[in-house]
């Protein structure tokens, strides 16, 4: 509930909506703007800019991959071996799919209400019956 008065406030942020729809936390963000900052960045320059360690690092991209606000491609180096190099998928994408996000949300919501007579009742009786 706390999430949804926070968005209706009058000077709610994208970071805010973000943090609501994906489940991030302020560490999350930061690593996704500073991403967004250098455009293709790895896993190393991100620990730095975020001053984490790797491992919280990437718990970081990786809640941002699944949540798909970022990219990953695999490089590799001339010598063998290869390492990961990260992006931010285009804006106009997390757009759409924050529209997306939303649109469900506000029908599972209306689905609630729709419905909320009988849950009610149904609740009620439950109560009756223990």
């Amino acid at each position: 509930m706390d999430s949804i008065k926070l968005l209706t406030q009058k000077n709610s942020t994208c970071s805010e909506l973000l943090s609501c729809l994906f489940n991030l936390k302020n560490i999350d963000l930061e690593a996704f703007y500073s991403i967004a900052q250098k455009k293709h960045t790895t896993l190393t320059e991100i620990s730095a800019a975020i001053n984490r360690d790797r491992s919280s690092a990437h718990r970081c991209l990786s809640k941002l991959l699944s949540a798909g606000l970022l990219q990953r491609r695999t490089r590799t180096l001339k010598d063998g071996g290869y390492y990961h190099e990260y992006s931010v998928v285009e804006v106009s994408l997390i757009k759409k799919q924050t529209e997306i996000m939303i649109e469900d949300i506000c029908y599972s919501l209306k689905n609630l209400v729709d419905n909320f007579e009988n849950d009610f009742s149904l609740k009620i009786r439950n109560q009756s019956v223990n």
